[in-house]
């Protein structure tokens, strides 16, 4: 299978700066603008199957809606009872059924602290400034 080709006009100091870094990797330009590229761009090939439409559809998502997806956090009532899971679970407490709460509780938080790093990295790349952890309101 051919691999698609693309003609483009870099700037000047573009062009220098990446036929820099392919001498230095000892490559071609053009593979080296792969690999630069590559190191640049989101990628979900390691992420499981299972997430990756809803992070693939954040992608069509205009900047305001990536805030809001980057910002968001679990409803009130499900983050008090994961906290309250987690206590009851360090003090080796839990029943059965909490147990089975708990796992779908930090599931359902799994899925979205990953929407939300997604969210964020997809805004970086746009050119966004992102918060460090100490802009963050906790």
């Amino acid at each position: 299978m051919s691999q698609p080709q693309l003609t483009l006009q870099l700037p000047d100091d573009v062009y220098e700066r990446v036929r820099r870094a392919a001498k230095g990797m000892k490559q071609p330009v053009e593979q080296a603008l792969v690999r630069i590229v590559t190191a640049a761009t989101p990628s979900l090939e390691k992420v499981p199957l299972a997430y990756r439409a809803e992070l693939e559809a954040l992608e069509d998502l205009g900047d305001d809606e990536l805030w809001k997806k980057a910002q968001s956090r679990l409803p009130p009532a499900k983050e008090r009872r994961l906290t309250g899971l987690l206590d009851k679970n360090q003090r080796d407490t839990l029943t059965d059924r909490e147990r089975q709460t708990l796992t779908g509780l930090r599931a359902d938080a799994d899925r979205l602290m990953l929407l939300r790093s997604y969210a964020y990295l997809l805004l970086k790349y746009r050119g966004n400034r992102i918060p460090n952890l100490g802009d963050l309101k906790q």
